[in-house]
């Protein structure tokens, strides 16, 4: 399993806190271009990134991850058959 942004909770919770992408970017400590890329999900965002854009947004850490389910995990076979 693979833990990467819910790049929609990550962009709604930014909207209802009431920040531009570039302050939560500059709160975050990462440029604008790539909180951008992290919600359109183009890029993902490291353990330590997300760890800042929860910090910068007040939540926890879980409030903005997804996990993945990837094809070669056994749970996945499980969900599969």
């Amino acid at each position: 399993m693979r833990v990467t942004v819910n790049r929609f909770a990550l962009a709604d919770l930014r909207v209802k806190d009431g920040q531009s992408m570039r302050e939560l970017a500059r709160r975050a400590g990462i440029s604008a271009p790539t909180l951008s890329n992290i919600e359109a999900g183009k890029r993902n965002a490291g353990p330590a990134v997300r760890k800042r854009l929860a910090l910068a947004l007040n939540v926890r850490v879980s409030s903005i991850e997804a996990q993945l389910i990837e094809a070669s995990d056994p749970v996945a076979e499980d969900v599969a058959a």
